[in-house]
C-alpha cells in the first residue's frame, strides 16, 4: 500500500474515538439496487467505549432465553479487558445492530488470552502448532428485533466477513470459532472450517456450543473460490490493521525472537 494511503487511512482513525475501518465487500446478488453497502463497521480495543456493543450481546442472549446474570441490560466478561481483544461492531444509520468479538493470541502469548480456552481442551493442540496468531471469534450478536431474513443474514455475514479480515490484519494462521449448532453449516459452506473437540458449555447459556477451527489459508482458498462477498481487498486489511492497533502489536525483543509461553 502506498504511503500516502497509510497515512489517510492513520488520520482517519486518529480523528475518532472509536475507528470505522474500510468495509467494501461485492454485493451483487446479495443487496442488489444499493448505492452504498449499508452497515458501517466500527472496532474498539481496550479503553474505548463498547457500551452500545454490550447492551445489544445481553439483549440478544436475553430473547434467546439465557440472560446474564449481569445486571443494568449491559454483558461483557474479562476478556473483554484484554489488550488483545478487539470488538467489531455494525452500525445501520447510527445505530448498533450486531457484533462480535475478535481475541488474538499470538505464540509468545499465553493460551489464557482465548476466553474459551478453560471449556475447549481441544484448544491447546490448536495453539500448540500455530505458526502464528490464534484468533478466537465469539459473542457473535444480532439485534432480535431485526425480523426480516435477508437483512439478518447478510448482517451475520458481514459480521464473520469483518472478523476475517481482523484475522487477517493480525497475520494469523488459524481461526477458532465458537457457534450454536444451527450456525456450524454455514461456517462449513462458507470458509471450510470443521468441528474440534466435543460441544461445551460456554456461558452465559446453558445449550452446548460448538469449537470449529481453520486455518487462514484454507479459509482464503474456500471463500474466493466460492463467495465473492467473502473475497478481502488490501485496504480493508490496511485499514483493519490500523485500528486494532495494540491488539495486534508485536514487541520489537519478540518481533526478533519468537518464544511460547503458556502453551
Amino acid at each position: 500500500m502506498h504511503s500516502t494511503t497509510a497515512s489517510k487511512l492513520a488520520a482517519a482513525t486518529q480523528s475518532s474515538d472509536v475507528p470505522v475501518v474500510t468495509f467494501t465487500p461485492r454485493q451483487s446478488g446479495i443487496l442488489p439496487g444499493t448505492a452504498k453497502f449499508p452497515f458501517d463497521m466500527h472496532v474498539t480495543t481496550i479503553g474505548m467505549d463498547r457500551s452500545d456493543a454490550f447492551a445489544l450481546r445481553y439483549k440478544a442472549y436475553d430473547a434467546a432465553g439465557y440472560p446474564p446474570e449481569q445486571g443494568a441490560g449491559s454483558f461483557s466478561d474479562p476478556a473483554d479487558g484484554l489488550a488483545t481483544t478487539a470488538v467489531i461492531a455494525a452500525y445501520d444509520n447510527g445505530k448498533c445492530v450486531g457484533t462480535l468479538r475478535v481475541c488474538f493470541s499470538y505464540p509468545w502469548q499465553p493460551i489464557s488470552n482465548l476466553p474459551c480456552a478453560p471449556y475447549f481442551p481441544a484448544i491447546r493442540a490448536v495453539k500448540a502448532v500455530a505458526t502464528s496468531a490464534v484468533v478466537e471469534v465469539g459473542r457473535l450478536a444480532i439485534d432480535p428485533d431485526i425480523t426480516n431474513t435477508s437483512y439478518r443474514t447478510t448482517l451475520y455475514a458481514a459480521l464473520v466477513r469483518a472478523a476475517f479480515i481482523a484475522a487477517q490484519a493480525g497475520g494469523a494462521s488459524d481461526i477458532l470459532l465458537t457457534a450454536r449448532p444451527t450456525a456450524v453449516p454455514f461456517y462449513k459452506a462458507m470458509l471450510g472450517f470443521k468441528p474440534i473437540g466435543i460441544p461445551a458449555m460456554y456461558p452465559p447459556g446453558d445449550e452446548p456450543i460448538t469449537l470449529l477451527a481453520g486455518s487462514i489459508g484454507d479459509a482464503e482458498k474456500k471463500q474466493r473460490a466460492q463467495n465473492a462477498f467473502f473475497r478481502i481487498t488490501p485496504e480493508e486489511i490496511a485499514s483493519m490493521r490500523i485500528a486494532l492497533g495494540e491488539a495486534i502489536a508485536q514487541p520489537a525483543h519478540v518481533a526478533r525472537q519468537p518464544r511460547r509461553i503458556g502453551v
